[in-house]
């Protein structure tokens, strides 16, 4: 504790000071400050015969601490050993307890992990005779971080109930162990903000405690949870304080350790260069140590660096370094990693036949494991292999990638790469199946947007666990004031968290909006209302135009015109988004400042832009009259709410990006649909085409023959060769041939009523009530010429029933049923029956069956026969889309059921289940795609 160090330095430092003093202070500042530590048992070691056992196995343990800092683990386990046979002379079991608990530090450091834990026993075991619960808890919650890694349920199902805070000794280097298990199970379990707050929590007493080794780690695992919450910037800061605590102590692995974890965020960032260099430096630090598991996870972070900058040989060896230490370790979460990068780097390195053993290698072990991310890793670099390989053969590629996929839906929660859905959809369209392209390539995109969901539900995460910390700490400065000027401070500690708490509120409100005005709308009210905002304009970045584009502009409450800037210009607004950095400028009373035309002057201009890490996407700028308007309590408010803008403005743009992509889509699909049904009526008007053909034909033969006989007629009465016989005889031809060309042309008129009436249901979508046995027969008359053509017959047999329904709808399903039995059950050579059957079910239901005796379906095509765009008659011209069609009108507009059964050689029956009177509410624009 900080007192306690205090009280050591004065009475190592006061008149009465012996050598004890010394030894004790030396022990309290072995982290807290090495250097004087190391000075101290300088001091210390030429009178070393003259302390006592105790003393001098003290005396040791300092020493071997500071040598296992140093990563002189030898030196370091012969004087934890020789501290420990004075304990025990001197029957000291809180100093045997230290010794093994230092041993067992040593084994860790140095890789012997189950030498550490027989130490942490002892430990345990000696603490427990002492009866000292602060040590005692302090080694069970280091034994519980430890095991962790190994095997987290094990652990918390062991450790999460005990080592709680309201259980343990209030001491500050308990909690700091605490909080990295606790924090560590948070972490591993995905829950980020709650490790972050619980290691934050552990830092603070890290720090308290002089437990400086720890502090480092738990800075560099807050920095890790940030990253996991894609918050690049905030992880960053909190691996270099790392850094920062670690540079002046000279330990190897910590130096090594933070700095390489430093190397793998600057990756993320896209800072190659930089993070090369920062690996380089972090390396030979790690390497006096003997295999850890940083080794591990440093290596495989330089390989896939390596991979990233095109240097596959050299990440082959790091990813090879690295798996061969993870092997040593037996912690198989990190083989893994290893060996799929072992696999990338051969598959770019051209060695196939290596990599395809290695890509199998890894996905039994991952199988093994359970751990399917890995295996559909492995399952993935085994598909890139073959595409190498046998780039024109891509059947094998496309079933393996379907294993990946089947395998990731097969488990709850799974989240496939949208990268993984686009190259089995490359493949399959390079393999001409562009119906299954297309489904892949949807759920591409519906991953994509649901890991940019989840992206951006964990920046807001971040954020909040931000304004939480600042919140806290903001709380915890007014608390130390409050002994100062209680009255005063109390107003303002509310204020402050009124404010930070309206600003979670105020960002939950912003980045809900997925249209830009209601963005812009939504910053400006809570600009105008938290701080002092005369003039306010949010600007979006043109990367085309290479123009700020400044839509939404205002003064003194009303709206002004948009207005654009160069990018290229020397404007505020131009270098604030180009430099991607925040500008504050504030005139004084007698400087008369730069103004837009048309707008007031300004004393105070603030500039910040609207930025997801790298990537500027505008930028927002307040303004006030008053001079030095924005202090901290401003900046802090803009700051937030510009970073909550920034997540909206991205929202909106990835939303009507989506939103063209489906409604392009869906126009398509209705296009399609539309064509469909214009076939079917085409299909109708040949039909009535041929069928009126006949008695035009038979009408027009009788009116021929009843003119000539008239000429005849009226021949003979001029030559006045005309009998009573012979006007009998044409009288009575005459009417045979009149009462022939009424009776054909009636039946034409009747056939051309028909086609009217069924075309004009075709065409509207209202509904009416009919006759179905009735409206089912002029159909089929229609289409007679269509499907006998080749000499099938049709067979009708349906009930009288009355329908209140739409026909039109009805129309299109029987006439693209029996059309498709035309075209596809019976051969040219070999016509047959189709049967049209309807009868009522029940007093609400009828059921209409289409049936042949052809050929039938495959087992294998019949589920797919609904499908959009599936046909085997491509070559043909068929586009595929009549039975999407048939499905989606019963379904939708006809509200009721379709089902295809067939038996391979027999025939087929399509039975269609639709209800006598359609519901009010029908869908009549919506053609979904089924899933």
């Amino acid at each position: 504790m900080p007192s306690d160090v205090a009280e050591a330095e004065l009475r190592a430092n006061g008149p009465d000071a012996d050598w004890r003093d010394v030894v004790i202070l030396a022990w309290y500042l072995r982290q807290r400050n090495p250097m004087r530590c190391q000075d101290l048992i300088a001091s210390v070691l030429p009178s070393a015969g003259q302390l006592s056992d105790v003393l001098k196995g003290r005396l040791l343990l300092s020493v071997s601490e500071s040598l296992r800092l140093q990563a002189k683990f030898d030196e370091a386990l012969r004087n934890v050993n020789e501290a420990d046979s004075y304990f025990a002379a001197a029957g000291d079991s809180l100093g045997r307890g230290d010794s093994a608990f230092c041993r067992a530090e040593i084994h860790l450091m140095s890789g012997t992990v189950s030498s550490a834990y027989a130490d942490f026993d002892s430990a345990i075991c000696f603490y427990q005779a002492a009866n000292d619960d602060i040590r005692l808890f302090t080694v069970r919650c280091r034994v519980a971080y430890q095991r962790q890694y190994e095997d987290l349920k094990s652990a918390a199902r062991q450790w999460m109930d005990t080592l709680r805070e309201d259980l343990l000794p209030a001491h500050p280097g308990v909690l700091a162990y605490m909080a990295a298990f606790r924090g560590g199970v948070a972490f591993q379990r995905g829950d980020f903000p709650t490790a972050i707050r619980i290691w934050q929590a552990g830092f603070e007493s890290a720090g308290t405690t002089g437990a400086v080794w720890l502090a480092v780690h738990l800075a560099m695992m807050i920095g890790s949870a940030f990253a996991n919450l894609y918050d690049l910037s905030t992880a960053m800061e909190w691996k270099e304080k790392a850094y920062n605590l670690a540079a002046p102590t000279g330990w190897p692995e910590a130096i090594g350790t933070s700095l390489a974890s430093m190397a793998e965020t600057t990756t993320s960032l896209g800072q190659l260069e930089r993070a090369r260099v920062l690996f380089e430096d972090a390396l030979p630090y790690l390497d006096r140590l003997n295999s850890i598991r940083r080794h591990v996870i440093s290596y495989n972070a330089f390989g896939g660096l390596c991979l990233l900058m095109n240097a596959p040989e050299e990440a082959l060896s790091w990813f090879e370094k690295g798996l061969a230490i993870a092997r040593k370790l037996g912690q198989p979460d990190l083989e893994l990693p290893n060996g799929v990068g072992v696999v990338t780097a051969l598959l770019q390195t051209g060695r196939l036949e290596a990599a395809a053993a290695m890509a199998e290698e890894v996905r039994r072990q991952a199988c093994d494991q359970r751990n399917p991310y890995y295996e559909i890793e492995a399952i993935r670099v085994r598909a890139a292999i073959l595409r190498t390989t046998s780039p024109t053969d891509l059947a094998p590629v496309i079933e393996i990638m379907e294993q990946a996929i089947a395998l990731g839906d097969s488990l709850s929660g799974m989240m496939i790469r949208s990268e993984i859905y686009a190259e089995l959809a490359r493949d399959y369209e390079a393999a001409g199946d562009y119906r299954k392209a297309l489904a892949y390539e949807r759920r591409s995109r519906e991953s994509w947007q649901r890991n940019f969901d989840r992206q951006n539900g964990a920046r807001i995460q971040a954020l909040q666990v931000r304004f939480d910390t600042a919140r806290a700490k903001a709380e915890a400065e007014h608390n130390r004031a409050l002994a100062e000027a209680e009255a005063t401070r109390a107003a303002e500690l509310d204020h402050a968290n009124q404010t930070l708490e309206r600003l979670g509120v105020i960002g939950q409100e912003i980045t809900a909006r997925l249209d830009a005005e209601a963005v812009f709308t939504t910053l400006s009210r809570h600009l105008h209302d938290l701080m002092p905002t005369n003039t306010l304009f949010v600007g979006l970045k043109d990367e085309v135009n290479q123009i700020i584009d400044i839509r939404f502009r205002t003064e003194d409450g009303r709206r002004l015109p948009p207005r654009q800037v160069p990018l290229a210009s020397d404007k505020l607004s131009a270098r604030c988004v180009r430099d991607n950095e925040e500008i504050l400028v504030a005139w004084g009373e007698r400087t008369i400042p730069d103004s837009v035309p048309g707008t007031r002057h300004m004393r105070t201009v603030l500039f910040r832009p609207l930025a997801l890490g790298n990537r500027v996407l505008g930028v927002v700028s307040v303004q006030s009259d008053q001079p030095n308007a924005y202090g901290p309590r401003e900046l802090l408010i803009f700051r937030t709410i510009c970073a909550y803008g920034a997540i909206a403005m991205a929202n909106a743009e990835a939303y009507q990006q989506l939103d063209r992509a489906v409604g392009e889509t869906r126009e398509a699909l209705q296009r399609l649909v539309q064509q469909e049904k214009m076939a079917a009526l085409g299909q109708l008007v040949a039909g009535v085409a041929h069928e009126v053909n006949t008695p035009l034909g038979v009408t027009l033969s009788a009116v021929s023959q009843l003119n000539d006989s008239i000429r005849s007629l009226h021949g003979q009465v001029e030559k006045g060769l005309l009998t009573r016989s012979g006007l009998t005889e044409a009288l009575d031809n005459g009417r045979e041939l009149a009462a022939l060309a009424q009776r054909n042309v009636t039946r034409a008129a009747d056939m051309i009523r028909t086609f009217k009436g069924v075309a004009v249901d075709h065409g509207s979508d209202e509904r009416r009530i009919f006759e179905l046995g009735d409206y089912l027969s002029e159909i089929m008359s229609l289409i007679r010429a269509r499907v006998a053509g080749n000499g099938n017959r049709i067979e009708i047999d349906v009930m009288p029933i009355q329908m209140d329904t739409y026909p039109g709808a009805l129309a299109q399903v029987i006439t693209n049923l029996v059309t498709n039995i035309a075209d596809h059950a019976y051969a040219p050579d070999r016509p047959g029956r189709i049967i049209l059957r309807g009868r009522a079910i029940d007093a609400y239901m009828v059921e209409i069956a289409v049936v042949d005796q052809g050929c039938g379906i495959p087992a294998d095509i019949l589920p797919k026969v609904f499908d959009p765009f599936f046909t085997t008659r491509r070559a043909a011209g068929s586009m595929g889309l009549g039975l999407h069609v048939v499905f989606n009108q019963v379904t939708q507009r006809l509200s009721g059921a379709i089902t295809i059964d067939s038996v391979l050689g027999q025939g087929t029956v399509a039975t269609v289940r639709i209800p006598r009177e359609v519901p009010n509410y029908v869908p009549t624009a919506f053609f979904p795609l089924p899933t």
